[in-house]
């Protein structure tokens, strides 16, 4: 990688902007295109997949939802979890101007992420069989989720890599770009999935695999282009051959904050697992009602750690430079954006719940029992906004309280939706109010604790 004077005024504007820029209109043009990175990333690609793998008949499309957990497991773990503290740990050094740390940082970053790649390779690849077994897949549903699992997990690398370059970049303030990178790379694969899967031309029909193989294709291109713009020196760092030099500290700048926040999307899915099996001892009319609804809470997670990405970047740079005072500002008007924005949601799903759930059922049973439930929990959906400050605390290198706030919204909805459903026998309304109870419980502990604790002195 090599620095070019041309780029030097650029990249200093840039880091300047983070610094003295005005603070909503500075997070509001990061988080705009990491917006688009998240739901291209969450959204839309799963959802090509799923189109197309279901014209193979229902055991492909069975199979497809056994893995999508594990896949989505993965993507949380590389671009938020792991990615927010390379993202954290190279704006701290920009901020504190240590360009040569924070170049060797991005080197650093890589590594980690080659090796957490072969890591789900290796566990997914030899104990893939047994996992989609535990599961519940048999027969025809476990060949379907085999043949898919083996090529996406076979290239979990290019998952990973694909995160560290992506947070590279966020971590520079400089998101624009990774917009235009995930547009193009998805809609390459719009186009190779049904080629791959059914056969276009010479190219041989390889059913559901030849979904996973265009998923990694378009994420190779996607890495490809995202190298080529950190190499030719476009960024804010400052690479030259000693950064490729190895140090541990330089690998503990990332993984003490990377490697406990990769339990947040576990517990996380735990906490939204436990609502699904309290649904369904509800009976398969409330199963249904909820998995509807709780799309919706899937929605806003994308939506907020959009403001999210652009707060690590904001605060990361501002501590770097000791701007403890602005950077708790930028931390508490990004709060303050993002409640807005879930506030309107809540509202549209407490008025106008049909609206949203109209998108997956006909069944007017399942929808009157979906709006009740959507009526109780739309007035939490504001305190997913206090999950903004997840982003802030691991810019302060502490992944305890984003992980105790989390771990607290598990306790409320395991005890909450067991009294709901087994005790008061409150059925859904219940468990909307567990899930109400344990969202809330989420966001003060992470707000009480950022006031309090957070390393901004």
């Amino acid at each position: 990688m090599t620095d070019t004077t041309a780029t030097k005024p650029a990249a200093a504007a840039r880091t300047r902007r983070l610094l003295e820029g005005p603070i909503v209109p500075t997070l509001l043009q990061i988080a705009a295109p990491n917006l688009v990175v998240n739901v291209v990333l969450i959204s839309v690609t799963t959802s090509v997949d799923a189109h197309f793998v279901g014209r193979l008949g229902l055991d492909a499309l069975a199979g497809l939802a056994l893995v999508f957990p594990l896949m989505m497991l993965m993507q949380q773990m590389a671009n938020m979890a792991m990615g927010g503290a390379i993202a954290a740990s190279i704006a701290r050094a920009l901020g504190a101007g240590r360009r040569e740390d924070a170049s060797a940082l991005a080197v650093h970053a890589l590594v980690v992420a080659a090796a957490a790649g072969a890591l789900f390779s290796a566990v997914f690849l030899l104990g893939g069989s047994a996992l989609y077994e535990l599961l519940g897949g048999r027969a025809a549903v476990l060949a379907a989720a085999l043949e898919y699992s083996n090529v996406i997990f076979a290239g979990a690398i290019v998952y990973w890599l694909l995160g560290a370059l992506t947070s590279i970049v966020r971590g520079t303030g400089q998101a624009a770009v990774l917009a235009y990178v995930y547009v193009g790379a998805e809609l390459l694969h719009i186009a190779l999935v049904p080629a791959l899967m059914f056969g276009w031309g010479p190219l041989p029909a390889l059913g559901i695999a030849g979904a996973g193989l265009a998923t990694l294709l378009s994420l190779i291109v996607g890495c490809t282009a995202l190298s080529a713009y950190i190499v030719t020196g476009r960024t804010a760092l400052a690479p030259t051959l000693a950064s490729w030099r190895l140090e541990r500290r330089l690998f503990g700048e990332i993984l003490r904050v990377g490697v406990p926040m990769s339990l947040m999307p576990v517990l996380n899915n735990a906490a939204l697992a436990t609502l699904t099996a309290y649904a369904g001892l509800l009976g398969v009319s409330s199963l249904a009602a909820f998995g509807a609804a709780v799309r919706l809470e899937y929605l806003l997670y994308p939506l907020n750690f959009g403001l999210g990405a652009a707060v690590l970047a904001m605060v990361g740079t501002n501590i770097g430079a000791r701007r403890f005072a602005r950077a708790a500002r930028i931390a508490w008007t990004a709060v303050g954006l993002s409640a807005c924005v879930m506030a309107i949601v809540g509202a549209f799903a407490i008025v106008s719940p049909d609206a949203w759930t109209s998108f997956f059922t006909d069944d007017p049973a399942i929808r009157v029992a979906a709006a009740a439930y959507l009526a109780v929990v739309g007035f939490a959906y504001p305190f997913v906004a206090c999950n903004t400050l997840m982003s802030a605390f691991q810019a302060t290198r502490q992944p305890q309280w984003p992980l105790l706030s989390m771990a607290c919204r598990l306790l409320v909805v395991v005890i909450g939706g067991w009294i709901a459903v087994e005790v008061l026998q409150a059925g859904l309304v219940g468990l909307g109010i567990a899930t109400a109870l344990g969202l809330a419980a989420w966001g003060i502990v992470q707000s009480i604790a950022f006031r309090f604790y957070a390393n901004l002195r």
